[in-house]
């Protein structure tokens, strides 16, 4: 059931977002794509700036979400 709601909730979102840029034309379509590609390059860093605390050689690792919660928000 699990893997069945996840391939509907992805499958739609995919096959649209290809629509979608194709009906923004040539010169806005790649312009959007890039600007998604810019907006993942920045989260998936926050993502990897939230996985050590402190010193981001030697500072704590958080192995968890809830650790890195505790660590970047405190208590």
């Amino acid at each position: 059931a699990t893997a069945h709601i996840i391939t509907a909730v992805i499958g739609s979102g995919v096959l649209s977002l290809a629509w979608a840029i194709a009906q923004l034309g040539w010169v806005a379509g790649p312009a959007v794509l890039i600007l998604f590609a810019l907006v993942n390059i920045y989260t998936s860093n926050l993502l990897a700036h939230c996985y050590r605390a402190g010193d981001p050689v030697t500072g704590q690792r958080n192995y968890t979400y809830m650790d890195a919660v505790k660590a970047n928000l405190g208590e």
